[in-house]
């Protein structure tokens, strides 16, 4: 629908042209501005944005095992959180400080503890590690893709929204790849 006149034959307020130059100029301001969380259309460097979590997951006796990056194509700043325990650890990233993996503002998961695979979807991983995988699901609300390994002695997991097959294998194969962290 077009915006009405005003009565005078002129529109007032911003051209076209000057509410282009405005949106990139906001744009770049934003993303100087909003910090490493924040990687429209590009890559969320992990072990900068989660330093703080990971450095926690360290402290105990399970290897932290993630991957360098990850996509994200929304222009919106992630926030980390992470519950640690002697058996494992729980590192969230999400849309929101808080998130508690809610389905509203989660965007990632990184988990390692007790346990065995519980995936049908079998998947070969890096350096011989077998994996399982399964993809989103929808009730009530939508699980996302996850993905899932054993390793030492220990069960790794990733739930990731944007994630398809392929992603989650690269992810899990990149956490994998890296070793330690």
């Amino acid at each position: 629908m077009r915006a009405r006149d005003s009565g005078g034959g002129r529109r007032g307020g911003v051209s076209g042209r000057s509410a282009g130059a405005v949106f990139l100029l906001v744009a770049a301001i934003g993303s100087a501005l909003a910090g490493p969380g924040l990687a429209a259309g590009g890559r969320v460097n992990l072990l900068r944005t989660l330093a703080p979590q990971i450095a926690k997951a360290r402290t105990g006796k399970v290897a932290v095992l993630l991957p360098a990056s990850i996509r994200n194509d929304v222009a919106h700043r992630l926030y980390g959180s992470a519950t640690v325990s002697a058996n494992g650890y729980d590192i969230q990233l999400a849309y929101a400080p808080g998130c508690h993996d809610a389905t509203a503002c989660f965007f990632a998961d990184f988990q390692a503890g007790p346990g065995k695979l519980t995936f049908r979807t079998r998947v070969a991983l890096a350096h011989a590690v077998s994996g399982a995988f399964q993809d989103i699901s929808c009730g009530a609300s939508c699980a996302p893709a996850s993905i899932e390994w054993r390793e030492g002695g220990v069960l790794y997991g990733v739930q990731y929204v944007l994630g398809g097959k392929a992603a989650m294998i690269a992810l899990a194969n990149s956490a994998i790849d890296a070793g330690p962290r």
